[in-house]
């Protein structure tokens, strides 16, 4: 019987911990661990508390967003919380999204765990950029002086010396670095009921609507005026008889309202708008296999073909489009269009 913490710090984390810990051997024992959390998580890390059938034996607050003077103060605090779960715990595995942060190295440290990187997006695949100096020998010196010698910096993200293996949504598209150990898939399981009962839980009444969706345009945030709204509004209003958009999270309050939603964006009238605080991932468990989904180039769109990879997804690219990211994203299995008609 192995023991498993996993650390997340955001919805897209979780889930990932919880495809994952659905999958482990009967016998063992699966811990979900909350770091780096903010004021604006508090109501998703309420639906957890509440969801019965989750996979996860016990769920703990880590840490808490370490920011301003105190920054290392409040790390120290978390700390404490890590050794304290160490001990009750024993973990033989750790699982992060990212091998830089601090909680999962102190976790490393302070144990005799091995760890596994966790997809938690495009560093997987297209890197994180990162400077010679200011990175790999300052800040390197910075957290060995502030926090310990155990800190270790990683050449990419999910390649550091703490990771014994990877678990990523592609792994044939993984960086370079990442195969030089092993890769395994994410399994393919956001399907199962337990995930729309967590989804129920955030969504209130909208998962009843949501099972009966043929397409969910993604929009932009606000600031971006796309020269390709018309066209993604033609293509919502084509999609079939129960149709939906999203707006971005930072959106202004002013434009989520129908009427304006419908006329800034160029929207079909008869369209319902998903609550725009409304985390992605929670959509993805209760969208019925035909539904299309589409809209600008964005790490949504990306989330939804990880989480959800039998679904359609496309993305309207602007000549602006970075070619990595155009890539991607044809990599993926996202059809690239200037028009998603």
């Amino acid at each position: 019987m192995a023991k498993h913490l996993f650390m997340a710090s955001t919805p897209f984390n979780v889930l990932t911990a919880a495809m994952v810990a659905f999958e482990l051997p009967q016998g063992d024992v699966a811990e979900l661990g909350l770091i780096d959390q903010t004021s604006t998580t508090a109501t998703f890390r309420e639906a957890l508390l509440s969801w019965q059938n989750s996979p996860f034996a016990n769920i703990r607050l880590l840490s808490e967003k370490a920011s301003g003077k105190g920054k290392r103060r409040q790390r120290l605090q978390g700390f404490r919380r890590i050794r304290q779960c160490l001990q009750e715990l024993q973990p033989d595995w750790i699982y992060t999204g990212n091998d830089r942060r601090i909680e999962f190295q102190f976790a490393m440290a302070h144990s005799n765990a091995r760890g596994v990187y966790l997809d938690d997006g495009t560093y997987s695949y297209l890197g994180r950029k990162t400077h010679w100096l200011k990175d790999r020998v300052l800040d390197n010196m910075a957290k060995k002086v502030a926090y310990g010698r155990w800190w270790k910096q990683p050449p990419a993200i999910g390649a550091s010396a703490w990771i014994d293996h990877s678990i990523l949504a592609f792994p044939n598209s993984a960086l370079p670095i990442l195969k030089n150990k092993t890769c395994k898939p994410l399994p393919n399981n956001l399907q199962r009921p337990e995930f729309a009962q967590l989804a129920r839980i955030c969504l209130g009444e909208q998962p009843m609507t949501l099972g009966t969706l043929d397409g969910l345009l993604l929009l932009p945030h606000s600031s971006v005026m796309s020269d390709q709204q018309q066209a993604l509004g033609q293509w919502l209003d084509s999609c079939g008889a129960d149709i939906a958009y999203k707006h971005h999270p930072r959106t202004s309050s002013e434009l989520q309202s129908a009427d304006m939603a419908v006329r800034h964006w160029q929207l079909p009238a008869r369209a319902w708008a998903v609550p725009a605080a409304i985390p992605m991932e929670m959509l993805l468990p209760m969208l019925p296999q035909h539904c299309k989904i589409s809209g600008d180039v964005s790490t949504a769109l990306l989330t939804a073909k990880w989480l959800r990879p039998e679904l359609d997804v496309s993305a309207a690219v602007r000549a602006d489009t970075d070619a990595s990211w155009q890539q991607l994203l044809t990599t993926l299995g996202i059809r690239l269009t200037t028009s998603p008609i």
